[in-house]
Parts: C-alpha cells; structure tokens; sequence
C-alpha cells in the first residue's frame, strides 16, 4: 500500500479532490485540462537556464512553489500573496527555502546528466511505501500540518525509486557525490520514495471526507461533485 502527505491549504489540489478524488502531476493535468495542456511544457524538457530562473511554463507543484520561494528569496524579490500583501521570510525559514532552491537546483542539474529519463523532483509527487519508515519519511518532508492518506496509482506515465537519504545528505554537505548516488538509485539508509508522473487516488473515503473538510476549514470554497 502507498501513502501520499496532503495539503489542506493547497486550495488546487482540494478543489480537485472534492471534483474527482485524483491527485494529478503537471503532465498528467496538461492531458485532460485543455487550459493547462496548451502552454504545457515539461521540466524534463525545459533548458536548465528557465529552471535556475524559476521559468516553469506549466501546473506548479507544492514542491516547485517552495523551489520558486527560495529562488525570489536569493534574489531578495518581493513575495506578495493574492491580496497584493507582502509577504516576508526571515531568519531561519528565509534560509531553509534558500537552502532548499539550491539543493534542488544541484538535483535537477544531476538528474539531467545522471538519469535524464527520470522523471525530474520539479514535475513529480511524492508517494511511499505504507510503514513506519514510510510515514516518517512523509513527516520529515512536508510540514506538520499535512495528513498522510492512503493512495494507489492511477495512471503512471514515469515512476523513480530513490532513497530519500541522500537527498538529505546533499541538503546538509552540498556534496554532488550525495545527487549521483540518488539518481543511480542507490542505498545509503533505505529512506525510498517514489517519484510519480502520473496520477494517484485516494482510496479510503473516510480520510477523503476528513481531507475535504480539513480544506473547507481551511477557508476553501469546494464545487460539489456531479
């Protein structure tokens, strides 16, 4: 069984979720959403210049808005939310997103050279294996106000296994020795994810309705589902 960590306040992906409950890649969108699929490009196939630029041209993911964060961040921009509020990081979390621009920036500049058809960290979900290793890793990732549910694949268009540990050694050493290990899809503390193109659906309804609400007490206004 695969789980999947959840943003309630990623008001997108519940909005899709309360229509059908699917959580889809950008790749995967851009085949049934003509508005995406129009200007769609992959990551994959984006030149690394657009990607160091933060120059995606298609549906971003949760991951990717923290990549474009940090990127805004390094380059001292201003972050305004839809309000046209400021929005400001200091301290540590300025550093940690920064950190984190430029640890996935190495990645993708390795993925490219070391297993250029993997699918890339920038267009992907992330999905584990169910278990104590599998949630921690789910834990470690994303923040703690996200909920772990149950998944199953939907429709696979690329899937990469990986230890997650590397990535984090990479994170704290900058080394790119840590980046080729990942992408060769070595062991180090057996940390796997999986890395999915494609599409994944919740399979429990009772953590689907507790999803759908959690989102509405987010403040989201959900379409009811003909």
């Amino acid at each position: 069984m695969l789980i999947h960590a959840f943003d309630p306040v990623d008001f997108m992906t519940c909005n899709n979720l309360a229509l059908k409950p699917l959580i889809m890649s950008p790749s995967c969108i851009a085949l049934v959403d003509e508005g995406v699929g129009v200007s769609h490009v992959r990551v994959e196939d984006l030149n690394f210049a657009s990607i160091q630029e933060a120059e995606f041209r298609s549906a971003v993911t949760p991951r990717t808005a923290t990549f474009m964060k940090g990127f805004m961040l390094s380059r001292e921009m201003t972050i305004t939310d839809g309000y046209g509020s400021r929005r400001g990081w200091l301290g540590e979390e300025k550093d940690r997103l920064i950190k984190i621009y430029e640890t996935e920036l190495l990645m993708e500049e390795v993925r490219r050279r070391v297993a250029p058809e993997a699918p890339s960290r920038l267009g992907c979900i992330w999905v584990a294996e169910d278990g104590p290793h599998g949630r921690a890793l789910l834990q470690e990732m994303f923040s703690g106000s996200r909920h772990i549910v149950s998944v199953a694949i939907e429709q696979k268009i690329n899937l990469f296994k990986a230890d997650a540990s590397f990535y984090d050694q990479l994170f704290e050493t900058g080394d790119p020795t840590a980046a080729e290990r990942y992408w060769r899809g070595e062991a180090l503390s057996s940390k796997w994810e999986l890395l999915l193109d494609g599409a994944i659906r919740v399979t429990k309804d009772d953590e689907l309705q507790v999803l759908l609400q959690d989102c509405r007490d987010a403040g989201h206004c959900l379409p009811m589902k003909k």
